[in-house]
């Protein structure tokens, strides 16, 4: 799977798709908030006005590392060298973290520490760019509002009491700049 991928990746840089524009690839920084990561985006270009294809980011969320594999989806339209576009977000965050917490006990009014395992689940999301084309390739700058889902076990029962925890959601504004080819 991740060998098929890398290849969807790569296929912009393919020369004879690339001369007649059939396929884009996207390279960039990203600010996740806060945290500063970096990505790829291939699309294969419908009808000189939608783009879809796969991206992979790595980037990080409180301090561990985070990787969302999506589907891209962008409707945009070309005025000779800039190329405003809408884009949608759908995918997977690969993404896999012990957690400890402290909870209280049901007796004695103390705390216990509890670890469970949080990990990714899928997330969403829809923004806005800009591309500037200088021949062959380009310069583009865009911004992304995104929602998270992390699924952690429904509940942990630990001394007699049960500990529920169910799925955390979080949003993200995720700001890019890079290079189009």
């Amino acid at each position: 799977m991740k060998k098929l991928l890398c290849c969807l990746l790569l296929l912009p840089a393919l020369g004879f798709a690339q001369i007649n524009k059939l396929l884009s690839g996207y390279v960039y920084v990203m600010a996740h908030d806060g945290s500063i990561g970096g990505g790829l985006t291939g699309n294969v270009e419908l009808f000189n006005a939608i783009g879809i294809g796969p991206g992979v980011e790595v980037t990080s969320f409180e301090g561990r590392t985070l990787m969302p594999v999506f589907a891209d989806l962008k409707v945009k339209h070309r005025f000779k060298y800039i190329e405003p576009y809408i884009n949608g977000q759908f995918g997977y965050n690969v993404y896999s973290v012990d957690r400890t917490e402290n909870v209280p006990l049901s007796t004695g009014g103390g705390q216990q520490s509890i670890t469970y395992n949080q990990s990714g689940k899928f997330f969403y999301g829809a923004g806005a760019g800009v591309a500037w084309h200088f021949n062959t390739m380009g310069v583009f700058i865009s911004y992304v509002y995104r929602g998270y889902k992390y699924r952690s076990p429904k509940s942990i029962a630990e001394d007699g009491q049960s500990v529920n925890f169910g799925t955390r959601s979080v949003n993200a504004n995720v700001f890019t700049l890079g290079v189009v080819f």
